[in-house]
């Protein structure tokens, strides 16, 4: 796959994880959950127009132009500091009825990181930086919606970290 390849699956990627962030906007019933479906939709179709001038940049020069990517959502770790404050049963009741978006958001999440990942080990060096970006924010993603299941599953785990035991 060359560079161009790439940028065209890539934003096949953004775009599916945009719809997916939409479906389950318009589906949301707490509007907690439709204002975060709604930022992680907003910052994928960011993601994919970004993808879209870079690829006309390129077939045009030739070369790879890239201007500073921004993510539209707060560090992931804030974040997570802004849900530990609310508390685990407020956050988790909130989002409760989100349940199964959350879980597609968190397998699109992770296959689309698993692109990105794959982009930059197999990728010439001058197209890893874009690869590179987006895999960083995608991973800033997946933290923040498997921070929110893990909430909502109360399963004992904060970011995969056992924070509690039902027989303690």
């Amino acid at each position: 796959m060359d560079s161009g390849e790439a940028i065209r699956a890539a934003i096949g990627y953004e775009e599916r994880i945009r719809d997916l962030y939409a479906e389950a906007a318009c589906e949301a019933t707490d509007d907690s959950a439709r204002a975060l479906f709604e930022a992680l939709g907003a910052d994928e179709a960011s993601h994919a127009e970004y993808l879209r001038t870079r690829l006309a940049v390129m077939d045009g020069t030739g070369s790879m132009d890239l201007p500073p990517l921004a993510s539209a959502l707060p560090d992931p770790r804030r974040i997570e500091a802004s849900i530990a404050r609310a508390g685990a049963e407020t956050v988790g009741e909130a989002l409760g009825g989100e349940f199964g978006a959350l879980e597609r958001a968190l397998r699109a999440e992770e296959e689309t990181s698993a692109f990105y990942r794959d982009m930059v080990g197999k990728l010439p060096e001058a197209s890893r930086p874009l690869f590179a970006r987006f895999l960083e924010i995608e991973e800033g993603h997946t933290r923040i919606v498997r921070a929110e299941l893990d909430l909502v599953s109360r399963s004992g785990h904060w970011f995969d970290i056992r924070e509690f035991d039902l027989e303690d």
